[in-house]
């Protein structure tokens, strides 16, 4: 099947299965910079697949997002880092409590530099002795993907109650919780057009860091409390916790977070 693109051609794909695919359109949908997320099936040999087909198995499709993301805006990094947070990548035979093939992970990747990022993440996720296991998800060429049925669209904003039932019941919430923490102090303070307050953003959103975005530009409390603080006035500067961090800068950042 063709590649979605839209009638941007600056606009790129990246396709992810990582189990259930109601789960993992909603982080996606937050990175900003991702122009669309939609549910289907991946690379498997059945032409238009339905739900139940993928479901026996024997298709040899997997349960996948495609991501449309505008590359000028986010990096396919950022895209592997989000995929990587929201699976637990050492399970071999599903996700969670969903088993069988069409549940597996993978990284269907959309030409050589996909490859190599993907790679390259894979291999430094294996070598940062977060797991016990070594990584199993797979890193394959993308050959199709059929969009699901409408009624899996968007599943977490048509039935909030069950997406969210079936993700705390399944283990998947709980597993990120355990394994990536869970922190919600977070204030951004930024102005208009920064680059490095939309860098900032892209990078808290990729890790599910809930934050507040306070314009500096626009409230003048909010500069003295920051001048007060850390003695500019720059932007962008980021509190996680009681600590300050002028500009984007990484690994403060990941250290901070824990």
């Amino acid at each position: 099947m063709a590649e979605k693109q839209g009638n941007d051609n600056r606009l790129k794909n990246a396709t992810f299965a990582g189990g259930c695919f109601w789960c993992m359109q909603p982080p996606f949908r937050m990175v900003d910079g991702v122009v669309e997320v939609v549910s289907g099936y991946a690379g498997g040999t059945k032409e238009n697949p339905t739900y139940e087909e993928v479901s026996s198995g024997t298709t040899g499709h997997l349960e996948a997002v495609q991501v449309t993301y505008d590359p000028g805006r986010v990096s396919y990094e950022t895209l592997l880092e989000t995929f990587w947070r929201q699976i637990d990548p050492t399970d071999s035979d599903g996700q969670f409590a969903d088993k069988g093939s069409q549940y597996r992970t993978a990284i269907f990747y959309h030409d050589e530099e996909q490859k190599r990022l993907a790679e390259e993440s894979k291999k430094r996720l294996d070598a940062s002795g977060k797991f016990a296991k070594p990584v199993a998800t797979e890193i394959r060429p993308f050959t199709n993907f059929y969009p699901a049925e409408e009624y899996h669209q968007d599943y977490d904003r048509k039935n909030p109650d069950r997406y969210h039932q079936y993700k705390v019941l399944s283990g998947r919430e709980r597993f990120i919780e355990k394994t990536w923490g869970k922190t919600r102090v977070v204030r951004v303070f930024a102005t208009p057009g920064c680059t490095g307050c939309r860098a900032v953003k892209e990078f808290l959103r990729s890790r599910n860091v809930e934050f507040t975005e306070i314009d500096m530009a626009a409230d003048e409390e909010a500069r003295n409390f920051v001048l007060g603080k850390t003695g500019h006035l720059s932007s962008p500067i980021v509190q996680i916790g009681d600590e300050f961090i002028v500009g984007f800068d990484r690994k403060k950042m990941e250290k901070a977070l824990g």
